[in-house]
């Protein structure tokens, strides 16, 4: 796709629901005995695979327009034997791994070939620890196999790398196993499971560095929830109107979770004029963020704000070949195990559009502002969020740019490029 430079990003943005708090709750309808009511549920293709898994295993899906009703009579305590295919999310592989270790039957869950190539040790050394019985592939990665029981038990756990995805996924065993089980963080990441477990009053305690589930619990009832906006998504129309000129930018009623807005925090500290304001908490915090246009400096992020801001990183690193300056990213390695090598790849189609940059083990340099080549063909690697990144970079160059692959923006914003026209504007 070629994206020519169109003017100014302004006006009024509303992006789908947010993809992580979907998935949460789709996956937990599995443990549900009642049913889950959503407004505004993601309608990306991640979310879809976990749509179709929890159909596969019992529970009824009905959509209508915004809602979403997921009705779960206790059908999965059935065994059986399960293909579940999760396409390209990690997230479905591996939170449906957390439950499904408890659940009697045989389930081998796999996914598209760069699912397949995603790392999952992670997640099926801790569950064995909990007497799970989960193989993997010999690369350490899916195909994964679960004979699943009823015989989980408690264990003290830890969660080095602070992934949402693992204290997720031990969170979903711990509501079946016996006895009290315990997850240790230095770093505590995206805490959405937290919240959502809070909310339904299952028995989870929390401190500043660790949490305790004691199960096995059960959960029931009718349950109804609103999903904010997708605060990722949002992330690259925010960068778009900093790097911008004359743009100015209202971003409506999106989540603002503090362990998701660390991107805000880094175009802040760059010089970025931008205001949040909180509009309902009672849950999940949401909210307007007004954006406009300004000069950006650069910037440092260390290991220490890194889970705070994983997915943003590709467009961060837009923004910083428009700032004035060195920045730098270290901490960052867990950008390798992505859809793709986020740090090879990202780097090399910058080397390509003519930035000054260069990759380090665990993140990258980048110096700016770039001149961006003027007959540059750039390519997405068939990875959502550079597509969009890379799109972004585009629309900001003084020429555009042309980048092929771009239909995998799909995965997790399928309104990308039409939200992308509806909102830029010729300049005055």
């Amino acid at each position: 796709m070629f994206i020519a430079p169109t003017g100014r990003i302004g006006g009024e943005l509303t992006v789908a629901g947010d993809k992580s708090i979907s998935h949460r709750l789709v996956l937990l309808s599995l443990l549900n005995r009642g049913s889950i009511e959503i407004t505004g549920l993601s309608d990306c293709i991640d979310v879809k695979s976990s749509l179709a898994a929890v159909k596969q295993l019992g529970v009824s899906v009905t959509q209508e327009k915004e809602l979403t009703l997921l009705q779960n009579r206790g059908m999965l305590a059935r065994q059986g034997h399960f293909n579940i295919d999760c396409g390209n999310s990690g997230t479905t592989a591996r939170l449906l791994t957390g439950i499904l270790a408890g659940q009697p039957g045989f389930y081998r869950i796999f996914g598209d070939e760069s699912l397949n190539r995603r790392p999952m040790r992670r997640i099926a050394e801790p569950l064995n620890m909990m007497n799970a019985n989960i193989s993997i592939a010999s690369n350490g990665c899916l195909p994964l196999e679960i004979s699943g029981s009823r015989s989980l038990r408690a264990a003290s756990l830890s969660n080095p790398t602070g992934s949402a995805q693992v204290k997720s996924a031990i969170m979903l065993a711990a509501l079946q196993a016996f006895g009290e089980t315990t997850i240790s963080e230095e770093i505590s990441g995206r805490d959405h499971s937290e919240r959502l477990f809070s909310r339904l009053n299952l028995p989870i305690m929390l401190s500043s560095n660790s949490i305790r589930i004691k199960g096995p619990a059960e959960l029931s009832g009718n349950h109804r929830f609103s999903v904010p906006g997708d605060i990722s998504s949002a992330a690259f129309f925010a960068v778009a109107a900093c790097i911008i000129p004359e743009s100015r930018l209202q971003i409506r009623n999106v989540l603002l979770n503090p362990t998701r807005t660390g991107f805000l925090k880094v175009l802040r500290r760059m010089s970025a004029r931008i205001e949040e304001k909180t509009i309902s908490d009672k849950w999940e915090p949401c909210g307007d963020i007004s954006i406009q246009s300004s000069e950006l400096c650069a910037t440092e992020i260390v290991a220490d704000e890194v889970p705070y801001l994983i997915d943003e990183l590709p467009v961060l690193a837009v923004a910083m070949a428009f700032a004035r300056g060195r920045s730098r990213v270290t901490g960052a390695g867990e950008l390798r195990h992505k859809e793709t090598d986020r740090i090879r790849d990202l780097i090399g189609q910058f080397k390509l559009a003519g930035i000054n940059c260069r990759e380090l083990v665990d993140g990258f340099e980048i110096e700016g502002p770039a001149n961006i080549s003027r007959n540059a063909c750039l390519d997405s690697c068939h990875d959502h969020r550079l597509a969009m990144s890379l799109s972004i970079m585009a629309l900001a160059s003084p020429d555009g740019l042309a980048i092929e692959n771009t239909d995998c923006s799909a995965i997790s914003f399928p309104e990308f490029f039409s939200s992308l026209r509806n909102c830029t504007r010729q300049k005055n």
